[in-house]
């Protein structure tokens, strides 16, 4: 697979931010009790990672949003622009959002934008700032499978270039970013008071992936987004045990969102007789919203989830846990 999609160079993401960032606009985290989180994967305003991003902005959080490429630059910049316009006065005491541009299959550009965080988010005054700077949340929104192996038919004939290329995306690109934002998420590295005290509620940090049943149950016309989602939750729950505790004080977890009408479920084959089966059967009757997911994941992300790390926690109105057909469910 590397060979036919070699890491893009390092020098194509050492680009100026974009004018959201400008010092005009950049905000002094020193002077703010705003918490900061970083939100991997907006497509549109109808990305799971842009209704988390919501919620964590109306929880006070500066966040910051990525997008892959310029296909999507205008699109999700102009969400960007319409949020700070509308939502960021003084009496609303709301974050303001940011956005910024990274390919999550490339370690140049994840570093990138890892190590652009502390300017980003801190101002950009001086090195002291920047070296003060803790990412408080980040949320991982990312998944991609080529077309050729969600609408191409049968699970056997998967490629070995569409497995990789999913995994790669959809489940790598987790450990990926984690490991160079660590450094900002960990309360080893943080030179405050919260180093001495990286086991309480208060100065840990989370990382939140969101996934899907299909990880662990058959689900027609998933196909190699199963398999890409169990290897994501996997590895959540690896970071978990390894973060969790002092030292680093990061605890992981996993949300699994019902079936939503987003860009990337459009490849999905039969989507809405996914959505359709979970309205008939579920416990709530209905189909869940983005903005009840985005609010799962801002409090995993919040000192209210301070017990709370290696877990998948779901939001699909109890579909997941039923056995029975819709005929019996008492009315």
């Amino acid at each position: 697979y590397r060979q036919h999609h070699p890491p893009l160079s390092t020098t194509l993401y050492q680009q100026q931010p974009t004018s959201f960032f400008s010092t005009t606009t950049s905000l002094s985290l020193s002077s703010s009790n705003k918490k900061t989180a970083l939100v991997l994967g907006v497509a549109n305003n109808r990305s799971l990672a842009w209704s988390c991003a919501l919620s964590l902005l109306s929880k006070n959080y500066n966040v910051v949003v990525t997008y892959q490429n310029d296909r999507f630059a205008s699109r999700v910049q102009d969400l960007i622009t319409h949020y700070n316009n509308h939502h960021t006065t003084p009496e609303e005491k709301k974050g303001k959002a940011y956005s910024y541009e990274c390919d999550i299959r490339s370690d140049a550009s994840v570093q990138n934008l890892c190590q652009s965080l502390p300017s980003l988010l801190s101002g950009g005054r001086n090195e002291k700032q920047k070296s003060k700077f803790k990412l408080n949340a980040l949320v991982h929104s990312v998944a991609h499978a080529p077309t050729s192996a969600m609408k191409g038919g049968s699970f056997l004939d998967t490629t070995l270039d569409d497995y990789i290329s999913t995994h790669d995306v959809s489940s790598y690109s987790l450990l990926r970013v984690a490991r160079y934002a660590l450094p900002y998420l960990s309360a080893q590295y943080h030179h405050t008071t919260e180093r001495s005290t990286a086991s309480s509620s208060s100065s840990s940090s989370s990382i939140t992936a969101l996934t899907y049943l299909g990880s662990t149950k058959v689900v027609p016309n998933y196909n190699i987004m199963g398999s890409a989602k169990s290897s994501l939750e996997n590895i959540a729950h690896t970071l978990a045990y390894e973060l969790s505790s002092s030292p680093h004080s990061v605890r992981v977890n996993c949300v699994s969102a019902g079936p939503i009408s987003t860009l990337a479920s459009r490849g999905i084959v039969n989507l809405g007789d996914m959505k359709k089966d979970v309205k008939e059967r579920s416990m709530l009757r209905r189909n869940i919203t983005g903005e009840e997911v985005g609010n799962v994941v801002a409090f995993l992300a919040g000192e209210e989830s301070g017990g709370v790390t290696g877990q998948t926690i779901f939001v699909d109105g109890g579909y997941g846990v039923m056995g029975g057909p819709s005929s019996v469910l008492l009315n």
